[in-house]
C-alpha cells in the first residue's frame, strides 16, 4: 500500500510511504487516502489526525509519470478525486497536524497547508513546483497559501517555483514550530495526542467558523459565530469544562 493508516489510542496516523518516488501521489494513493481521511472522519474513536512522510520525505507532489497520455476526461476525473478528499481534510472537525521533513512539493505542499498546524524539521522544504511542468496548482494550492502568506507572496512563490526551508516558512507562518530530525516524530505525536484530548466539538467548530469567515461579511460571520456557541454550550465537553474549572482540576473531555 502507497499509504499507511495506524491508530494510537484517539490519535490516527496516515503516512505516505513510496519512498523509492519520495512519496509522490499517483492515482492509486490520492484513492487511499481518501479513504483514510474518509475513515478518520466516521471514526469517533479518532479525535485527531496526524499525517507524515516517509523515507526522508514528506510528499513530493504528484507523480509526473502517471500524467502522460491522459484523456481531458480522465484529467477532469482525476482532480475531481483529489478535490473531495482536499475538501473533506478542509472541512475536517478533527485537528490535523502535518509533521514535515524533507521536500512537501506541489501536492504534498498543498496537503501540508490544509493542516492545522505543520510542525517541521530542518531538513523541510516547500514548493508551489507547478510552473516547473508547466501546470497550475491543484488540491486548491493558491486558494490556502494566498490566505497564509497574503497574495502577492502566493503569486511569486507560485510564479518562481521558489523552494523555502523550514526557517523561511516558519517566518512566514506555514510553520508553526521547528524541531531537530530526530525529535519531530515524537513532538508531531506529543502535540497530536495533546489535542486529542482536548474539547474536540470546540476545535471542530472553530475550525469551522475560521473556514467559512475567510469568505463572508462581518455581519455574517458574527451569526456563524452565534450559532456555533448556542450549540457548542449545550455539549457535554463544555459541561466537562465549567465543572473541572470550578472543581479545579484537569478536564476529561470526551468530545461529544
Amino acid at each position: 500500500m502507497p499509504l499507511l493508516y495506524s491508530r494510537s489510542e484517539s490519535v490516527g496516523r496516515m503516512t505516505f510511504d513510496f519512498p523509492e518516488k519520495k512519496n509522490a501521489l499517483d492515482q492509486d494513493a490520492r484513492k487511499e487516502m481518501e479513504r483514510i481521511v474518509t475513515q478518520v472522519r466516521d471514526d469517533d474513536r479518532v479525535r485527531a489526525l496526524l499525517i507524515t512522510g516517509a523515507g526522508g520525505a514528506f510528499c513530493a507532489g504528484g507523480d509526473i509519470s502517471t500524467f502522460a497520455g491522459s484523456s481531458p476526461v480522465a484529467m477532469r476525473d482525476r482532480m475531481k478525486q483529489q478535490h473531495r478528499v482536499t475538501r473533506m481534510l478542509y472541512d475536517l472537525e478533527k485537528p490535523v497536524v502535518a509533521a514535515v521533513a524533507g521536500p512537501a512539493f506541489g501536492v504534498g505542499f498543498n496537503i501540508a497547508l490544509l493542516a492545522d498546524v505543520i510542525l517541521a524539521a530542518p531538513s523541510a522544504r516547500f514548493c508551489q513546483a507547478y510552473a516547473r511542468v508547466a501546470i497550475v496548482p491543484d488540491g486548491g494550492g493558491l486558494y490556502l497559501l494566498a490566505r497564509t502568506v497574503g497574495t502577492q507572496r502566493a503569486k511569486a512563490m507560485f510564479l518562481t517555483a521558489q523552494v523555502i526551508d523550514a526557517q523561511e516558512a516558519h517566518d512566514l507562518g506555514i510553520v508553526h514550530a521547528i524541531h531537530e530530525e530526530d525529535a519531530l516524530d515524537a513532538e508531531a505525536d506529543a502535540l497530536a495526542a495533546r489535542l486529542a484530548e482536548g474539547p474536540t466539538r470546540a476545535f471542530g467548530l472553530g475550525k469551522s467558523m475560521l473556514n467559512r469567515g475567510m469568505d463572508c461579511d462581518f455581519a455574517t460571520y458574527l451569526e456563524i459565530e452565534a450559532t456555533a456557541e448556542a450549540h457548542i454550550m449545550q455539549t457535554a465537553d463544555h459541561r466537562e469544562a465549567v465543572a473541572s474549572f470550578k472543581e479545579k482540576r484537569p478536564p476529561r473531555f470526551v468530545g461529544s
